[in-house]
């Protein structure tokens, strides 16, 4: 996820996604020590989330960010939602001109 769509989300949130990155770390880490992990790079991407959120989570505790109103995260996924639905009937419209 981006900073932006990070900012999006209320607190409570924050912290469901920040377990369930952990989570994710946690079964590379454990991949890696089994030598089943294929994408080394994945493990930088992770712990740069964890940092990201981290972050987040103590400027709202520092009152440096204000977590956003419910209203403003609703729009956030309506338009989100509508931005996939177009994206979705362009590519629809784009294989159909094949």
């Amino acid at each position: 996820m981006t900073v932006d769509e990070l900012r999006d989300l209320s607190s409570s949130d924050l912290k469901e996604r920040l377990e369930e990155v952990k989570e994710e770390f946690f079964n590379l880490r454990f991949q890696n020590a089994t030598g089943q992990l294929e994408n080394f790079a994945q493990m930088k991407l992770v712990k740069r989330e964890i940092a990201r959120i981290n972050t987040l989570v103590h400027e709202r505790e520092l009152g440096i960010e204000i977590e956003p109103k419910p209203q403003k995260q609703a729009k956030a996924k309506a338009k989100k939602e509508r931005s996939r639905k177009a994206k979705a009937d362009k590519a629809d419209d784009d294989a159909g001109e094949d």
